[in-house]
């Protein structure tokens, strides 16, 4: 099955997206992972776009910081959870 456009991958971290939008190699970027320079060849292809998102935005954000009241209750919204008493 062919995809009509990049698959969107939103991420908090805006050094990233700018390091990609860039496409410059930096003196401070060569310890860089093998990894990202995978994510960077697709994105030179367009199979993917990083955009920039808020980290309180992130649906995942409960699962990798401990957060206040208020904010794990903004995720728990996000990803569909519901509490055991108003299932």
């Amino acid at each position: 099955m062919k995809q009509g456009k990049g698959i969107v991958i939103q991420v908090d971290n805006k050094s990233t997206v700018e390091l990609v939008k860039s496409l410059v190699n930096h003196e401070r970027s060569k310890h860089i992972d093998v990894r990202f320079h995978f994510v960077l060849e697709q994105v030179k292809e367009g199979n993917v776009e990083l955009e920039h998102i808020g980290s309180q935005a992130q649906v995942a954000y409960m699962f990798t910081k401990s957060l206040p009241a208020t904010l794990f209750e903004n995720s728990k919204m996000m990803t569909g959870m519901k509490d055991k008493k108003t299932i």
